[in-house]
């Protein structure tokens, strides 16, 4: 009969044969993995050693031994960069009316022509009032009589002859005729076209004889000397557009540029559009005319002592921009940050000074450290 610690000590001795058989694979492995960290330690080592000694050869090689590029340079000074926002607007005159007939009628004269300069109040046009005056003469016909009958039942009243309801009723008849003439006096005005500004006289289309109605377009005046440019932009811009503003508006079929600033901005934001509205006063006497075409350029943004690159000579890479600079017969590449751009010019905010050459013609065919010869 085999005893129980016969079996104890032969479940020892397995275990611990078990344990020496597993002990050499787990010092395998690690000793694997330790071996493959070692070798990309070395493996990076190298190419460090190897780019560095292929940066010390090409600084040693002579231009004569590499391909030197041509290149052009510009050399960096502060100055005054701008940012603009541009909309698209147009001249509109604030003082530019049609005058249109109030009533019906036959045109029976015009007294002004094309050209001519106008004052609030002065009558353009008459039409045919012809029935009006006659009624209006009827009617002073009838105020003369009904004047004349309150006149003297007003002195009989006096002297105590005839009752107070014949003087009262005499008093009334007269007043009515009044009243009738005030409004005959007013429809009568309803038949001359008279100029509500000061102006001139752009447009007449009216002719002697023509029956016009209300509503026709007959002739226009326009006050030139109170002209603006309005436009619309995009409501992201809200917090940067203020009146005062510097702002160049450019009238691209007149050839002309006007600096000046903003007159109005609009505190509403179009829920159609979502822009709002900006003017520019233009001054008085210009040559500018409604309805031109102009470009808004607000300034945005002013940096008055920027340094300013080409955009197209920056590079692009994951790890940032950069660009070429002129070190000596050699070329730098060197990392920057971008701050504003406008058009084809971009503002360095770090990475450049005063006094550095950038490589802008060429700069495409370079490599850090490579062999340029600057064409004056």
């Amino acid at each position: 009969m085999i005893s129980v610690s016969f079996v104890r000590s032969l479940m020892g001795y397995g275990c611990i044969a078990i344990a020496m058989a597993v002990l050499p694979a787990c010092n395998a492995r690690t000793d694997q993995q330790a071996s493959k960290e070692e070798k990309l330690q070395k493996l990076l080592q190298e190419r460090d050693r190897i780019n560095q000694e292929i940066q010390a050869l090409q600084q040693s090689l002579s231009p004569a031994q590499q391909k030197v590029v041509p290149v052009s340079i510009m050399q960096l000074h502060p100055e005054v960069f701008k940012s603009y926002i541009e909309v698209q607007g147009h001249v509109d005159a604030q003082q530019n009316v049609n005058v249109n007939p109030e009533t019906s009628g036959v045109v029976t004269a015009i007294y002004v022509h094309v050209g001519q300069w106008v004052k609030k109040g002065q009558v353009l046009a008459q039409l045919d009032d012809k029935v009006i005056r006659q009624q209006l003469a009827q009617l002073e016909t009838q105020l003369d009589f009904t004047k004349n009958l309150y006149e003297r039942q007003k002195n009989l009243w006096a002297q105590k002859i005839g009752t107070e309801v014949q003087l009262l009723q005499a008093q009334n008849n007269y007043e009515n005729v009044q009243k009738q003439i005030a409004v005959v006096q007013s429809q009568l005005s309803l038949y001359r076209l008279v100029s509500p500004i000061d102006g001139k006289v752009d447009e007449v289309d009216l002719k002697i004889g023509q029956a016009v109605s209300p509503g026709m377009n007959t002739i226009r005046v326009v006050n030139l000397d109170d002209l603006r440019v309005k436009g619309q932009i995009a409501e992201s811009y809200i917090g940067q557009v203020h009146p005062g503003d510097p702002v160049e508006v450019i009238f691209p079929d007149a050839s002309d540029t006007l600096h000046t600033r903003l007159s109005y901005v609009s505190n509403v934001i179009d829920p159609n559009s979502r822009s709002f509205n900006i003017e520019i006063k233009l001054p008085a006497h210009s040559i500018f005319r409604p309805n031109m075409v102009a470009v808004i350029r607000v300034v945005s943004y002013v940096n008055p002592k920027a340094i300013v690159v080409p955009v197209n000579v920056v590079q692009h890479t994951e790890s940032g921009d950069y660009v070429f600079v002129a070190k000596g017969n050699y070329a730098e590449e060197v990392k920057i940050t971008r701050g504003q751009s406008y058009n084809d010019r971009v503002e360095v905010l770090q990475g450049l000074h005063p006094g550095d050459s950038v490589i802008i013609n060429g700069y495409q065919d370079l490599a850090d450290h490579a062999p340029i010869d600057i064409i004056r």
